[in-house]
Formats: C-alpha cells, sequence, structure tokens
C-alpha cells in the first residue's frame, strides 16, 4: 500500500504542476495533453535501468471498470471536467463514487470551473472527509488565467492555477 500512496502522491503532484498549453474547445484535448505530460514525467529520470528501477507505469486513458478519464497504474483514476458547469457537477458526483469502488484514489481535475459553488461543495464532501471507505480524493482547479504559462516553482501553490 505505501507503494501506491507514494504512487498517488507523485500523480497529485505533477497533476498540480501540469499547466494545459491552452484553453482547448473540448475535454479530449486537455485528456491528451495531461496523459502524455504524466506519462512523460512519472516514467523518465527517476529510475535507474541498470539497478532495475527502470519505471514503466502505465498512464491510460478512458480505462479500467469504471471508465476514468485517466488511470495510472489502475491505482489512481483522474476525472477532468472542462469548464464545470452545475449539470456537470451533478454527473459528477456519481462519477466520483463509483471511481472509489474501483481505484485506490481518485483525483478529480477541473480545466475551468462555472459552478465555483457546487465546486466547492463537492470539495469539501469528498476531499476533507476522505469519501468512501476513506480512500482520498484530491481536487485540483487549473483556472483558464494560468493556461500557457510555465510553472512558477518559486510561487506559493494557490496562486499556481489550482484551488
Amino acid at each position: 500500500m505505501f507503494q501506491n500512496q507514494q504512487l498517488f502522491e507523485d500523480v497529485t503532484q505533477e497533476v498540480n504542476q501540469w499547466i494545459p498549453s491552452k484553453a482547448y474547445d473540448h475535454e479530449r484535448k486537455f485528456q491528451d495533453e495531461l496523459q502524455d505530460y504524466l506519462d512523460e514525467k512519472l516514467n523518465s529520470g527517476g529510475g535507474d535501468p541498470l539497478m532495475g528501477q527502470q519505471k514503466d507505469i502505465p498512464v491510460s486513458k478512458e480505462h479500467g471498470k469504471s471508465k476514468a478519464d485517466i488511470a495510472v497504474d489502475d491505482t489512481v483514476g483522474i476525472e477532468m471536467k472542462r469548464n464545470l458547469s452545475n449539470s456537470q457537477n451533478k454527473k459528477l458526483r456519481g462519477q466520483i463514487e463509483e471511481y472509489l469502488e474501483n481505484y485506490d484514489f481518485v483525483i478529480v481535475l477541473a480545466c475551468g470551473v462555472k459552478d465555483k459553488d457546487g465546486w466547492r461543495k463537492l470539495k469539501n464532501k469528498y476531499q476533507n472527509n476522505g469519501g468512501l471507505e476513506s480512500k482520498p480524493v484530491e481536487f485540483i482547479w487549473k483556472k483558464k488565467d494560468n493556461y500557457g504559462k510555465e510553472p512558477d516553482t518559486g510561487r506559493d501553490q494557490m496562486g499556481g492555477g489550482f484551488f
């Protein structure tokens, strides 16, 4: 379980660092970019092939029983929403519940939020209370103002494009 926890922390860190290159007109384009980013970050540089530590972590799109937008090693399910609206918020609640049954960890990623009140309610329900069976759920909000910018590692994370 420790290895899975470390993977969740690594994925969460990388999703926090990721900044979409532009405001895409479709969620799938955000998914493609994030999948490529995570695959590169999670599988490069950290392992030593001579010591048998080569990283080979699968980063799949729409994978697993519940078809998470992105699944990392069948352990972390990522659900992504573009311009999260009130109607999407209602569907998202059910998706989180389903993902909690099928993944050890869940990340909810919003690339833009229209329904801020609904976003905050879901975040308070799942992130702060641990969700089903106390499984971790992380909520990350990418604000449109930051799209296309390089990560500023010297800046407080709250200003870095997520909530």
